[in-house]
């Protein structure tokens, strides 16, 4: 989701944000990033970080972004006012891990991380590193819950995958390589299991047909139960599951 300009290009650096003011009297701070891809200056709501970008161009002002930014102060107010409240990893909070609720609780546990003890995951140590703690063994459960899908789900498909990795992408729920590498947001531990099984679908798919025409999907649909019902949740869910950690 973005705005964009066809503002004139200049040579200038950009710094790390910018604030601008909003109509309700507001400060938001826009993080500035300069790419080398964009055309035209752009802003782009990063849901995970509850924040606006301001991308500008290889060559663009900074003037002529914070003026851009200035013009669409009702924009990104209403983009940001429209986020859900983020979910904090700390102590009593109750997450669900593919589709089992899950309560936070601070505690001592058998081994040195945090270990789950039926609905409740006990996170030892001291307090600031509760929520790291905690991202560590959801990036670990995510791993394990998605590795054998992506195994069987590739041997359906006749294709061999490459390395495995989680990430925290700000934009994609998974990717594929040129080089048959996946990668997938840890967060989808948080999704109910058949919206993990569709991303995990999506991207084995992508090993065989790097492309989104008919043949993917058909490929898609054969690997993942109903793919409608999964793109509707991530499309009436995604920004909160973003807001997790």
């Amino acid at each position: 989701m973005s705005c964009r300009s066809t503002a004139p290009r200049r040579d200038s650096g950009a710094p790390g944000e910018i604030a601008v003011k909003l109509p309700d009297g507001a400060t938001a701070r826009l993080p500035v990033r300069r790419s080398v891809r964009a055309r035209r200056i752009t802003l782009r709501l990063l849901e995970r970080r509850g924040a606006i970008e301001l991308v500008l161009p290889r060559r663009a002002s900074l003037r002529a972004g914070r003026r851009f930014a200035e013009e669409k102060a009702g924009w990104i107010g209403a983009r940001l006012a429209a986020l859900p409240p983020p979910v904090r990893f700390v102590e009593g909070t109750e997450i669900a891990v593919m589709g089992a609720p899950l309560l936070l609780r601070a505690g001592a546990a058998s081994r040195g991380g945090a270990e789950r003890v039926g609905a409740i995951l006990c996170v030892p140590g001291p307090p600031d590193e509760f929520a790291t703690r905690v991202e560590r063994w959801l990036r670990a459960e995510a791993r394990r819950a998605i590795e054998p899908r992506v195994a069987c789900k590739a041997e359906a498909a006749g294709a061999r995958p490459g390395r495995i990795a989680m990430r925290d992408s700000e934009t994609n729920w998974g990717s594929c390589s040129a080089r048959g590498n996946l990668s997938f947001s840890w967060r989808l531990v948080i999704a109910p299991p058949f919206v993990l099984d569709y991303v995990v679908a999506h991207e084995v798919a992508h090993l065989v047909h790097l492309h989104h025409g008919p043949a993917f999907w058909r490929l898609v649909d054969t690997l993942a139960g109903d793919r409608a019902a999964a793109r509707r949740w991530l499309r009436a869910n995604g920004a909160a599951l973003k807001r997790h950690g």
